[in-house]
């Protein structure tokens, strides 16, 4: 069994990677972090997978497509686990303030797929596709506004190529968690600064660990479930928003206000001035 798994080098993209190397995967390792990735490698050796390090910038077309060529010279893949991790290092700022950089790595999925997905319907496994999303794709949290869309755009990608691929054996799965602690939060740029403390909140209260999220990953697979949201609540956050829209949206908005309100009375408490999370 054959997975590729982009950004294997650090957060999700290793968790998934030593998770399968668990069940003796051979995992391509792609990350633009060569060195990065060389040390998720000798973990997935570790666990009792294989590992091979491969450079892949996931924002050039002409790199997937490399990519794809170098792997299919090795071997036949009998069985793929595509997952396209998106890295979107700026998961912060308002709809009028989103730059051309963050648009496109809406696109950063559509390469990845475009790339694969003729590569999958060829293999006779269970070939299958998993892609990350987040719950903000459907939280629409403001300040947020690149991110939501970006990963909200995951979503109705992954819906499209459920319907696409069905008839050619290849599932598809999408991740929606709630944030939870990797670099993304540490060291993104966000518009401001209470945003990123909003974000730390949120990851606490969810109780996500990256290894959790590629578990359920992994079982989502077997399964061929399309949908994940995470943790178990979220789906009831997704039902609730299905149901009552605009009602979802306006507990967006107080969720926010609240958050910002119990940050800006812990920070102005005495003894507390000038610490910062």
């Amino acid at each position: 069994m054959t997975a590729i798994v982009t950004g294997a080098g650090s957060g999700l993209g290793r968790a998934l990677a030593v998770r399968l190397a668990t069940d003796g995967w051979e995992i391509a390792l792609c990350d633009i972090d060569t060195a990065a990735a060389a040390e998720t490698c000798a973990l997935v050796e570790a666990a009792g997978g294989r590992g091979r390090v491969e450079r892949l910038d996931v924002a050039l077309p002409a790199e997937w497509e490399a990519l794809r060529e170098r792997l299919a010279k090795r071997a036949r893949v009998v069985e793929q686990l595509e997952a396209v991790l998106l890295t979107v290092q700026e998961p912060s700022g308002r709809s009028w303030d989103t730059s051309d950089a963050e648009q496109r790595v809406a696109c950063v999925t559509i390469h990845g797929c475009h790339a694969c997905v003729d590569w999958l319907k060829a293999n006779p496994g269970r070939p299958h596709i998993v892609n990350v999303a987040s719950l903000a794709a459907i939280g629409a949290a403001p300040g947020m506004a690149a991110y939501n869309v970006t990963k909200a755009g995951v979503v109705a990608l992954s819906e499209t190529l459920w319907t696409e691929l069905r008839p050619h054996g290849v599932g598809v799965t999408v991740l929606c968690p709630s944030f939870f602690h990797t670099g993304l939060i540490a060291g993104g740029r966000f518009a401001e600064e209470w945003h990123r403390r909003v974000a730390l909140g949120v990851a606490d209260a969810s109780g996500l660990s990256a290894e959790a999220v590629a578990e359920a990953a992994v079982r989502a697979v077997a399964a061929r479930r399309l949908y994940v949201f995470l943790p178990a609540r979220a789906r009831l956050v997704w039902l609730f928003k299905r149901l009552f829209p605009l009602g979802f949206l306006a507990l967006v908005v107080r969720e926010v206000d609240r958050r910002f309100q119990s940050d800006a009375r812990r920070r102005t408490a005495p003894g507390t001035e000038g610490n910062e999370r």
